[in-house]
């Protein structure tokens, strides 16, 4: 009879946990019509199909098209189809250091925003 292995069940456990904590935090970003004056400055920093996704999501954290300084886009791919896997669209403002970071999924979906280098999300202090 084959005892079970009791510190590789724990391991498993552990990680089923850990895992299902990092997927119920993860939540959609806030998303509207995107704002036409908003989308024109994203379009006038950098051309990519996700550019209306990127402005949904921007006009849904209510950020002013004016406050944007640039804006440009990560691309992940999967190495052994040579596919695009996701896209992270680095949105600079002008009043504040660092970037907010909208990911998209290969379809532009978005998964997420995030605040990254002293930057914050509208609305957070």
């Amino acid at each position: 009879m084959k005892t079970p292995n009791l510190a590789a069940a724990a391991a498993a456990g552990t990680l089923t946990l850990l895992v299902s904590a990092c997927a119920s935090t993860l939540s959609p970003p806030p998303m509207a019509q995107p704002d036409p004056a908003l989308l024109a400055v994203i379009n006038s920093n950098v051309a990519n199909d996700c550019n209306p996704q990127t402005a949904s999501v921007l006009t849904g954290l209510r950020l002013p098209p004016g406050n944007i300084r640039g804006v440009n886009y990560g691309i992940y791919r999967d190495m052994f189809r040579d596919a695009i896997v996701r896209w992270d669209a680095w949105v600079y403002l002008k009043d504040q250091p660092g970037a907010l970071v909208v990911t998209l999924d290969e379809d532009c979906r978005p998964i997420q925003v995030y605040a990254r280098e002293g930057a914050k999300l509208p609305g957070q202090q």
